[in-house]
């Protein structure tokens, strides 16, 4: 009875956000206006931790540049919102038409050596574009065939939302597979002689009971997750770091650049800590493009470290 019920609610939440998806993006940016961000500020949500984990990140700036990047966060929080929604029933021509790659030939020069290569995404931009890649009509992204692209996720608590976004993930069938990240070193073992790429968002914080690499990133002490270059280091995969970055109102660009071209070759924590580099740059750059209201610093280094 509970297996019906759910899915049931599925069927239901997804007809109502096809039905919407259906809009065009400019109408939805005014109802997410209206429906998400107002009541967002309005509701207070994270606010305490999105205010608290900016003023840390940012200690040199007032109080009032603070507050103007909350609200410039939770602007775009609306526009994510509306952008999502409208990628449910877009047509593989729509998205492209929003989406470009820069600088190519970094994945290019990493597939005509036959390497396989981790690309380590953080969550900035509207991640979900990255779905263009497999659009209908794409053969290859950067040297890769498609069949050849992976996208590793994150099981989330909620069922009916992960399965919604499994289902956004996975709604052309042409092109990458979708891994949940608990499955997937068994996978790359499996299939290690066949050249791929390896998307993995790599900037959440890490579990509990998860290995973690230690730094300063965005002038606090900092945690994060080690599995992206743990598993290029045991397979002696390249690593590239990859980033969406918005080139117009619902347009972005993806663009790479080489970390390693041999993970076995780096000492333990180098890789993720050229990566927290990286992102520093790219949110210093644009910060109400990435995800402030995730708790990143949930779990901190010990202080008897």
């Amino acid at each position: 009875m509970k297996a019906i019920f759910s899915r049931i609610c599925f069927l239901v939440v997804y007809t109502i956000i096809c039905l919407f998806s259906l809009l065009p993006l400019s109408l939805l940016y005014g109802l997410s206006f209206i429906f998400v961000e107002l009541p967002l500020r309005i509701a207070g949500y994270r606010r305490t931790a999105v205010t608290i984990n900016m003023a840390r990140s940012f200690p040199g700036k007032s109080y009032a540049e603070i507050q103007r990047m909350v609200r410039d966060f939770y602007h775009y929080l609306g526009r994510l919102f509306a952008e999502t929604i409208w990628l449910f029933t877009a047509s593989g021509k729509s998205v492209m038409k929003r989406f470009a790659i820069e600088n190519c030939r970094v994945l290019e020069n990493l597939r005509e050596k036959g390497k396989s290569v981790v690309v380590m995404l953080p969550h900035t931009g509207n991640w979900e574009f990255l779905r263009a890649c497999s659009c209908p009509g794409q053969k290859t992204v950067c040297g890769y065939d498609v069949q050849q692209l992976h996208m590793v996720y994150q099981r989330v608590n909620s069922p009916l939302f992960d399965k919604l976004m499994y289902t956004l993930r996975n709604r052309y069938k042409t092109g990458w597979k979708i891994l949940e990240s608990r499955n997937v070193a068994r996978y790359i073992a499996k299939n290690r002689d066949e050249p791929g790429m390896y998307a993995m968002i790599s900037d959440q914080c890490p579990g509990p009971v998860g290995k973690s690499v230690s730094g300063v990133f965005l002038n606090q002490p900092t945690l994060m997750i080690e599995g992206p270059e743990a598993l290029a280091r045991k397979f002696g995969f390249a690593v590239v770091y990859g980033v969406l970055r918005q080139t117009g109102k619902g347009r972005y660009s993806l663009h790479f650049s080489l970390i390693t071209e041999d993970a076995a070759e780096t000492e333990a924590g180098e890789i993720t800590l050229k990566f927290a580099r990286l992102l520093e740059q790219d949110i210093e750059q644009t910060p109400h493009l990435w995800l402030w209201s995730h708790k990143r610093w949930k779990r901190v280094p010990s202080s008897k470290a």
